[in-house]
């Protein structure tokens, strides 16, 4: 197999590393021929068997990337992530301010546009069974069946492969690990570090979410103290635990460095706000991350995550406050729920990269693709790019600029003063 992916921005953002090359990565160990390029760049040949398009909208690279595919006989496949591709998503992406009416066009353009490559598809390629299960599409394949009188064409349904790590980062991870286990047996206190590392400020819900019995666990426990990462918003109630000094702030990091800092932490934290259904298509990859480094993980009980040892699952407040109080009040269980954390990593690498070839081997197409085709962006859609782009950071800064504006006259995020 000869495989393509080509995804919108650089090879470093988690969406196209998770998605696009550490599933090359797999491939290529596997015997196959996969290379990875972005759609950005100016001249792209296509002379794959399959050409995955990853979080692409149609109108423009994916629609170019399709034809090219077209023209050669390979099949296209889209990819996602997320819940990108629902016209519902449009009130749900963006947490930090979900009515804005710019972003709201903005966001309901851009699924339209990722509506539009799936529906153009052959094949669908996504990271958790909820997304997969949450819309159905027709094959171009099945409608040309039916052209030729094959019948109706038949709904499918898109294909799972569910996150996992790349080389580099288990190598980074096992480097970390061993510090922190080397580390842990000359610690002389009990102080127990509880973390929760933030891509962006688009989580301050999540972590407000869980505010109050974080605090609470805070409260009972003296030894306990909260990292947290990015630049999320500490909600009111924890606030005046980073006035004496137990709450720590920590800028973000790229994601090699990633690991080192989760070996500072003994719980991670994955909390959801689970009132926006964008949430429910969120896969386990901070518990893999945590795990990889010997760190067990609480977590919100979403749809798409799986019950797994490593891992406790919440789904309200009490519950919250029931695995913290195990896990703070018991140094043995928590322990032992890091190496349990870890096992389930190794397994679930193993069972998930040896899936990978025969998902895409049933996309193979049935003959021989024939010569190549190359994908060059024009000018118009240079300038469409760049104007896009302009205003993604318009987007960016206007809501940051509400962000603060916000935080800066609240009292509180869930009443009761600062505290």
């Amino acid at each position: 197999m000869h495989i393509l992916f080509v995804y919108p921005s650089q090879a470093d953002d988690a969406t196209n590393r998770y998605r696009c090359v550490h599933l090359c990565e797999a491939l290529v160990a596997a015997g196959h021929t996969a290379e990875h390029v972005s759609a950005g760049q100016d001249a792209v040949r296509v002379a794959h068997d399959i050409v995955v398009l990853h979080r692409l909208p149609w109108g423009g690279p994916g629609s170019a990337f399709a034809a090219a595919a077209r023209r050669v006989g390979a099949r296209v496949v889209y990819s996602a992530d997320d819940l990108i591709f629902d016209l519902e998503h449009a009130r749900h992406t963006g947490t930090l301010f979900p009515d804005d009416p710019l972003r709201y066009r903005h966001s309901k353009r851009d699924a339209e546009a990722n509506l539009q490559t799936l529906q153009n598809a052959d094949g669908a390629l996504f990271s958790t069974e909820f997304l997969a299960q949450h819309t159905t599409f027709v094959p171009l394949r099945s409608e040309e069946r039916a052209r030729a009188g094959g019948g109706q064409p038949s709904q499918r349904q898109g294909e799972v492969i569910r996150n996992f790590l790349g080389t580099e980062l288990l190598m980074l991870s096992q480097s970390a690990r061993e510090r922190r286990e080397a580390f842990g047996k000359l610690r002389q206190d009990d102080r127990v570090t509880l973390g929760y590392l933030s891509g962006s400020p688009t989580h301050d819900a999540d972590l407000a979410d869980i505010a109050l019995p974080l605090a609470a666990a805070l409260e009972r426990f003296s030894q306990a103290r909260f990292l947290v990462v990015g630049t999320v918003a500490l909600p009111g109630p924890l606030r005046r635990f980073e006035q004496n000094g137990r709450v720590r702030r920590h800028p973000y990091v790229p994601w090699r460095e990633l690991p080192g800092l989760i070996a500072q932490v003994d719980i991670n934290l994955a909390p959801l706000d689970l009132t926006q259904p964008f949430n429910h298509a969120k896969s386990e990859i901070k518990f893999l991350e945590a795990a990889a480094v010997g760190v067990p993980t609480i977590a919100a009980r979403s749809v798409a995550l799986l019950e797994t040892k490593g891992a406790l699952l919440c789904g309200t407040d009490s519950e919250w406050a029931e695995a913290l109080a195990a896990w703070l009040s018991d140094p043995e269980t928590r322990k032992a729920a890091g190496e349990a954390a870890f096992a389930v990593l190794e397994k679930h690498q193993a069972s998930t990269r040896s899936g990978i070839e025969s998902v895409f081997a049933a996309w193979m197409p049935e003959k021989a693709i024939s010569g190549s085709a190359t994908v060059t962006r024009p000018r118009k859609s240079k300038l469409v790019g760049k104007i896009f782009q302009s205003e993604q950071k318009y987007l960016r800064r206007w809501h940051y600029f509400k962000r603060h504006w916000r935080l800066a006259n609240e009292q509180e995020r869930h009443g009761g003063g600062t505290a």
